[in-house]
Parts: C-alpha cells; sequence; structure tokens
C-alpha cells in the first residue's frame, strides 16, 4: 500500500476551491463595474446606467459564495459566554443543538430561497431586464453549498467539537 497522498486532480481543486473562485470573480465584476460607472458619469458625458446593476448583481453572488467559503473554513462567529456556564455535558448538547439549527436554517433557505428564486424568473432587473433569479439564485445555491460544507467540515471533526468556538464544527 502506498502511504503517500496523491496530489489532487484538477477537478479536485476546482470543487474543493469553487466558492473562492467564484466569490473571486465576482468581486472583479463588482470593482470592474463600480469603476466603469464613475468613470462614464464623471468623465464623459454618457452614464453606464447598466453598471449598478451589474455591480448589485455581482455583489450577490460576492456575498453568498463568500458566505460559503467562510463555513468550509469555520469562519463564522459565535458567541460563547452563557453556554461556558453549563456543565460540559450541557454544552456538548447545546453545541449538537447549534449544528442542527445551522443545517435546518440553510436547509429551509436553500428551500425557500430556491422557490423564490425560481418565482422570479419572469421579473425583469430594471436596466439589463435580466430575470432577478440571477439576484436570488446565488441564495438559494450557496445555502445549499453552506450545509454541504458544513456537513464536511462536522464528520471530519465528529470525534472532537471544539469547546472553544461554539460555531466551529471541527
Amino acid at each position: 500500500m502506498n502511504s503517500q497522498k496523491q496530489a489532487p486532480t484538477w477537478f479536485g481543486r476546482w470543487t474543493d476551491q469553487f466558492e473562492e473562485v467564484i466569490a473571486c470573480i465576482a468581486l472583479i465584476v463588482v470593482v470592474t463595474s463600480v469603476t466603469w460607472g464613475v468613470f462614464t458619469r464623471y468623465i464623459t458625458e454618457q452614464p453606464a446606467t447598466w453598471a449598478s446593476e451589474i455591480a448589485t448583481l455581482s455583489f450577490a453572488w460576492l456575498v453568498f459564495f463568500g458566505a460559503a467559503a467562510c463555513m468550509k473554513y469555520k469562519l463564522h462567529p459565535s458567541i460563547d459566554m452563557l453556554v461556558k456556564q453549563f456543565s460540559p455535558t450541557w454544552q456538548i448538547i447545546i453545541r449538537w443543538l447549534n449544528h442542527a439549527l445551522v443545517l435546518g436554517f440553510c436547509g429551509f433557505m436553500a428551500v425557500y430561497g430556491g422557490q423564490f428564486a425560481w418565482a422570479s424568473w419572469e421579473n425583469p432587473t430594471p436596466v439589463l431586464r435580466w430575470p432577478l433569479t440571477f439576484l436570488y439564485g446565488p441564495v438559494a445555491f450557496c445555502f445549499a453549498l453552506m450545509a454541504i460544507r458544513y456537513i464536511q467540515v462536522l464528520i471530519k471533526g465528529a470525534r472532537e467539537i471544539e469547546s472553544e468556538r461554539e460555531t466551529y464544527v471541527g
């Protein structure tokens, strides 16, 4: 048996860093469209009316894909002052309830966000006339992705739940 780890394939790297790639692309689009909007408003005589709409759509993608990446890296904050006052048994129970609540909320947002995004397909944006699904779709998709990433981290750290940070899974 070979005990050396194999280097991940391009597909493995892509799926592992999917959230970061999309968030970075969205950040570039936000900065570029805002810059172009400012340039056309103050330098040229014809402002680009579409620039703020593109920035808004891209910002939604940036926020939710960034939140999914934060879930993967356990970067969401927690407040544990009250939980630390309980006995170790109750702390573990509260942590597992917290995990259930986080997963439940992610599932709720994925399902109902998906329904909302689907229902908004016929409603266009004001300037570009794109379906508002492009604005609401990342909510549903990324909450489903957050649930998957949370489960992945939970499985990796199921043997030891870190007691220092309540939201931390592993």
